[in-house]
């Protein structure tokens, strides 16, 4: 951790209290606009009754607002973060030290385990999307499954999965084994990228639909609700 703290000081960057913690994030970059739309917009606010989830997995953490909105709205859960991209993933350390409840992985949820590489576009440090490459890359990291996640958390179910990853989502829900996992999840917050990837909605909701769901909307978060 001491090397993460020390990359943090290194850059040009803004500290600014959230939740009654400092958390850091770089001026003038699409990290400004992420935290306005979850804490100031309430982007993954659920209005969802007696709602205690135990299990929350935290697909594209980015530098941690959603993380550590999850982590303060439910302080009982434990939860899954995941960022691919290696900076962010160092603000991300940073930006949740002071919970307990939270683990975190510097990888990519995809279809299976492979080596991913993340790439850069116009849509700056919250837009990476990421690409199959040889385990000799240099830059390569390992994915993981959803599968793999929910069986080293012990948990039956995943409460909650927020999923924002910038066109990966078309692997994830085309998967073969998606069953395996999407029939235990409860609630699904999901981003989809058609504009960074073709097909996307047709991949999730070719996926979803084979349960039942009740659905809202918050901005451009699709929220579905595993029907009793």
């Amino acid at each position: 951790m001491s090397n993460t703290v020390d990359f943090i000081r290194s850059l040009d960057l803004q500290i600014s209290d959230v939740m009654g913690l400092p958390f850091s994030y770089r001026g003038g970059t699409t990290d400004e606009t992420v935290g306005q739309e979850i804490f100031d917009y309430g982007k993954y606010k659920l209005e969802l009754e007696n709602f205690q989830p135990k299990l929350i997995v935290d697909c594209g953490a980015n530098i941690g607002y959603s993380t550590i909105f999850f982590a303060n709205e439910y302080p009982d859960a434990q939860i899954f973060a995941i960022e691919p991209d290696k900076t962010n993933f160092k603000f991300l350390q940073y930006n949740t030290i002071f919970y307990d409840n939270i683990k975190l992985a510097n990888s990519a949820v995809w279809s299976w385990e492979t080596s991913l590489r993340v790439e850069e576009n116009e849509n700056g440090e919250s837009g990476y999307t990421v690409v199959e490459t040889g385990a000799d890359d240099s830059n390569a990291i390992k994915s993981t499954t959803l599968s793999k996640i929910l069986a080293e958390s012990g948990a039956e179910k995943i409460d909650l999965l927020k999923i924002d990853i910038n066109g990966a989502e078309k692997e994830v829900f085309s998967a073969n084994n998606v069953d395996e996992w999407l029939s235990r999840v409860k609630v699904l917050a999901v981003v989809l990228h058609d504009d960074l990837k073709e097909d996307c909605s047709f991949a999730f909701f070719k996926a979803i639909s084979n349960y039942k769901w009740k659905f809202s909307t918050q901005g451009n978060v699709l929220i579905f609700v595993r029907a009793e």
